[in-house]
């Protein structure tokens, strides 16, 4: 009952917005170091696809033995798959931003007229939807991020596993 009589702080109401500015933001970064990773992972998936469907395309018409021939064949198609299973894991994640007819009435009645305290603890709802956002985009990144890395490890050793093959068949 006096709870609900109680006025905010401004004080604290500033502070608790700072924090969740500062959540956010670490967060944002926290998304743009796993897009540099799913980045990276897919222009070596991309390199690693080109020469494999190139060369590997080449090599099987070599006679290796009927096993050497049925294992390499067996190995190309897997790490074909392996990696371009990858271009759907390493899609980019869609990102929530505050659509601009909000972002218009932030100049209008009656938000101009409220005080700053109401007006930060509508902003500080705001972030924290965002945050909450972000973190779940996160999480879904670095997931699909291991996946990525576990996808790439599977065509890289069959890719090196076709190499010993054709070494030891030649």
């Amino acid at each position: 009952h006096r709870l609900m009589e109680a006025r905010p702080n401004d004080e604290t109401v500033a502070e608790l917005l700072a924090m969740v500015r500062g959540m956010l933001d670490d967060e944002r970064t926290r998304g743009q170091g796993l897009d540099g990773k799913s980045a990276t992972l897919a222009g070596f998936t991309g390199t690693i696809l080109a020469l494999t469907t190139t060369l590997g395309g080449e090599l099987l018409d070599v006679d290796l033995g009927d096993v050497g021939s049925a294992v390499f064949e067996c190995l190309y198609v897997l790490s074909v798959i392996a990696l371009v299973a990858l271009v759907g894991v390493l899609r980019p994640q869609p990102r929530l931003a505050l659509a601009m007819d909000e972002i218009r009435r932030f100049s209008h009645f009656p938000l101009i007229a409220k005080p700053p305290v109401e007006v930060q603890g509508t902003m500080m709802n705001t972030l924290i939807e965002a945050l909450a956002h972000e973190r779940a985009l996160n999480e879904r990144k670095a997931r699909l991020t291991r996946v990525a890395a576990v996808g790439l490890a599977v065509g890289f050793v069959a890719v090196a596993t076709q190499a010993v093959t054709l070494g030891v068949a030649v």
